[in-house]
């Protein structure tokens, strides 16, 4: 069985961060970039993630 919802992290070969694949109802919904305030929203349930960067961290906000 597949993950219902997961991040994925992608990284350049100067481990810096490009961007976030999204999966959501089990199924692969998209990627985004590396960047403040960036968002996908799952065409199955209208989940939407948002990116939001913060001086050292970031985070993964999800809002059904």
């Amino acid at each position: 069985m597949g993950k219902e919802m997961d991040y994925r992290v992608n990284f350049n070969e100067n481990n810096k961060i490009l961007s976030v694949e999204i999966t959501c109802c089990q199924k692969r919904i998209g990627e985004i970039r590396f960047k403040n305030g960036e968002s996908k929203k799952c065409p199955e349930c209208g989940a939407v993630h948002t990116l939001r960067i913060q001086h050292n961290h970031f985070h993964l906000t999800l809002n059904k």
